[in-house]
């Protein structure tokens, strides 16, 4: 009888002893039965670890290492990983039973590197009583070039959770692929620029097999930080791809764009915004708005000439 292959569920954590429980039972209660569940404890200065061995003791391997960010905790979990699949887990999040069984069965017998992904919504993990469901941008990859995708839509017109991938792991250990320890934020997006510049095989599952949990102080609330998340990862793939001038043109493009949409996180908006009006007057508000329009309207026809 075939062997099924191994996957390696990596759940980074950090503080959330509250709710981590909820992402390593959602991993243990897979119908797929060849998991292994690496948790690692991102430096947590609470009861994390000892509550995680008096709960799951041998079901799980924890792994504890000090604080280094999320990146670095899946990194960590990539090194200790030995599946033949990777399933990226943060610790408020969760999937759907089927989720790693029915992605398996679509990529273990495609030859090469492969990867796939699923539908998702997010939930409101601050108020219990909060039962809709939603997701706000589309998680759908064109089929020619997602890298392109990737590259320009990412977080503005497309958005895919981590959690609803499922990695072939050779594509992290066989290309040394990881996570940039020193981007605030944004790590995940840059980190997917490499995988996808290698032109993998890409599965979509047209199922919501993944669950997004939101709450108030989450690292995507911050806009400032989110920004300069997102300027420095958008930087560091230009140096990277110096040589390729359509590559940069885009990244150029998302740059631009990016800048737009989080405008008021900027050091000159913030500056003004925190100005009583008579110190800086109406003249100079709408000459930044008005070129805050003219920067988007820019934009629009790079990405959709006429």
């Amino acid at each position: 009888m075939e062997q099924i292959p191994l996957v390696s569920i990596i759940i980074p954590t950090y503080n959330n002893a509250s709710v981590v429980c909820d992402a390593i039972n959602c991993a243990l209660q897979q119908t797929y039965g060849n998991l292994e569940v690496l948790v690692i404890d991102d430096g947590s200065t609470d009861d994390t670890e000892q509550m995680l061995q008096r709960t799951y003791g041998d079901a799980i391997t924890c792994i504890r290492q000090k604080n280094g960010g999320p990146g670095s905790a899946r990194n960590t979990g990539i090194r200790h990983a030995t599946g033949k699949y990777v399933q990226f887990l943060d610790a408020d999040d969760l999937l759907a039973p089927d989720k790693i069984r029915i992605q398996v069965e679509r990529l273990r017998h495609i030859p090469g590197r492969a990867l796939s992904y699923c539908d998702y919504v997010c939930r409101d993990l601050d108020d219990s009583t909060v039962t809709y469901e939603f997701r706000h941008l589309s998680p759908r990859l064109q089929k020619e070039n997602p890298f392109n995708d990737i590259l320009l839509k990412w977080e503005t017109e497309l958005s895919i959770p981590m959690h609803c991938f499922l990695f072939d792991t050779a594509i992290f250990k066989e290309h040394a692929i990881a996570f940039d320890e020193s981007l605030p934020t944004n790590e995940d997006w840059d980190c997917w620029m490499d995988v996808f510049a290698l032109k993998p095989t890409v599965i979509f599952i047209d199922q919501v097999l993944a669950y997004y949990r939101m709450r108030k102080n989450s690292r995507c609330t911050d806009r400032v930080r989110m920004r300069k998340g997102h300027l420095k990862a958008i930087d560091k793939q230009i140096d990277k791809y110096r040589s390729n001038s359509d590559v940069v043109r885009n990244l150029a493009i998302r740059k631009a764009r990016l800048k737009y949409l989080y405008r008021d996180a900027s050091l000159t908006m913030r500056m003004i915004e925190r100005c009583p009006s008579w110190l800086v007057p109406w003249r100079i508000r709408n000459f930044f708005e008005i070129q805050d329009k003219d920067l988007s309207s820019r934009i629009r026809g790079l990405i959709c000439p006429d």
